[in-house]
């Protein structure tokens, strides 16, 4: 009898279990005493794993709260996906969509600045385990698509390159609020963000 496929599921599961009981032990750990003073080797006498099998899942602190977040942004995207899709238009739904997801971001700072560091240094690339877009993309994508289908968004502009421009934009307004929170509303710069894209910069109609 052939068990290799059954083998492979029990040994996918258990890897993705051992991978969740890290992330969190180690939020418990950067909630209890912060991230700067949590150490990889704290993380792995916590969740009684050796130090050599924490690194095999996570090679430095910073991919685990990226995790995280990760996790919490797909959360975020699918309690407010069936309301963001009812506003009227388009700039009403990325507006909604980008608030929400920084709703987290305000109230902890710390980890979102980690994580934004992170992903900068490392240019955005995905870990293979993990989902190829973050909660808030793939909502802000699937709201692209469908103001292209509904006429609302030029269709010589492709949905991917206005996902980049909004990912560059958000990060940037996001780092500018985390360095200097007094300078920025975060929800107003969102609704900033949102209005760049689809409008532009410029007081003038386009001609020709």
């Amino acid at each position: 009898m052939n068990t290799i496929g059954p083998e492979v599921s029990r040994q996918e599961r258990k890897k993705r279990e051992l991978r969740e009981k890290i992330i969190q032990v180690a939020v418990e750990l950067f909630n209890e005493q912060g991230f700067n003073n949590t150490t990889m080797e704290q993380i792995a006498e916590t969740a009684d794993v050796a130090r050599k099998t924490l690194y095999n899942y996570f090679p430095v602190k910073d991919a685990i709260a990226d995790a995280y977040l990760r996790k919490v942004s797909v959360g975020l995207a699918d309690e407010n996906l069936e309301s963001i899709q009812r506003l009227p238009d388009i700039y009403s739904r990325l507006v909604a969509a980008l608030i929400n997801s920084y709703s987290w971001a305000e109230n902890n700072p710390e980890l979102t600045q980690v994580v934004l560091a992170y992903r900068m240094k490392t240019n955005y690339q995905y870990p293979p385990e993990a989902s190829l877009k973050t909660g808030t993309q793939s909502i802000v994508e699937a709201i692209l698509t469908q103001g292209r289908e509904n006429g609302e968004i030029r269709s010589d502009l492709s949905v991917e390159l206005m996902l980049m421009y909004i990912d560059l934009l958000r990060g940037a307004v996001t780092w500018g609020w985390l360095k200097d929170p007094d300078q920025y509303n975060l929800p107003e710069a969102m609704e900033k963000v949102v209005d760049l894209v689809l409008h532009g910069a410029s007081t003038e109609q386009k001609r020709g």
